[in-house]
């Protein structure tokens, strides 16, 4: 995760001179030093040692708000149920500068919710940052992605794509993708994706352009001259 956020740290504190608000799907565990440690270098400060909780570590990175979503209310977190819209169901419309999905939206069936949510938790120019289980990852939660998901969501939502990788969670394999909108069945060949020690995941970067009410995409391959419908044709983008 705080290697995803290093890629756009400086645009969501604007250099320093801002304060962002973060929420994040699921309450996060502190963990993997290194990443932090390097982050820290970049903001040329050590950091505040003996921070035991996320809310710490991005407050203490320049954040002035933080909050998790979760079933619980473990770790800074309010109960809220991600497979319900979280504007209508509860009444919750708080927007922030930056959404995290890091290994949560797989555990929620309705996926088209965890989507609208994220969309909707994100402020204008706000970022999103989805990191969720790509290849293997046998029976871990109820779902794995692709990456061409990505870049249709970002098509039809007017999202800019500022990133898409698969790596590990460790982040001692990354591999930067194109974010093209097909599909790509030689990930697993060309990238040798079966040697690796731990299962690859996807990190998908995006930046929420306008005020726009969240659409979902068709994939691609199913797109345009496919639909023989002009009433599902003129949907997607």
């Amino acid at each position: 995760m705080t290697i995803a956020l290093d890629s756009i740290l400086d645009e969501v504190t604007c250099n320093g001179k801002c304060t962002p608000t973060v929420v994040e799907l699921g309450n996060q565990r502190l963990k993997n030093n290194k990443s932090r440690a390097k982050m820290y270098n970049k903001l040329q400060t050590t950091g505040t040692p003996g921070l035991s909780t996320t809310k710490e570590f991005f407050l203490d990175i320049g954040f002035r708000k933080y909050l998790a979503i979760d079933v619980n209310t473990e770790m800074d977190a309010v109960a809220l149920d991600l497979n319900m819209d979280l504007e209508k169901h509860y009444g919750f419309k708080d927007k922030f500068d930056l959404v995290t999905n890091n290994g949560t939206g797989e555990h929620v069936f309705n996926q088209y919710m965890v989507f609208r949510n994220v969309h909707n938790l994100c402020q204008v120019k706000g970022f999103m940052i989805h990191i969720l289980p790509f290849y293997r990852w046998v029976d871990h939660g109820f779902y794995n992605f692709q990456p061409n998901l990505f870049p249709c969501l970002a098509l039809q939502n007017n999202y800019k794509l500022h990133g898409l990788w698969i790596g590990t969670s460790d982040g001692h394999q990354i591999e930067k993708l194109s974010g093209k909108l097909s599909r790509d069945k030689g990930y697993r060949n060309q990238y040798n994706l079966d040697s690796w020690e731990r299962d690859p995941m996807i990190v998908a970067i995006m930046q929420k352009k306008e005020n726009n009410e969240f659409s979902p995409p068709q994939q691609h391959l199913y797109n345009n001259e496919n639909i023989a419908s002009a009433e599902i044709s003129n949907r997607y983008k």
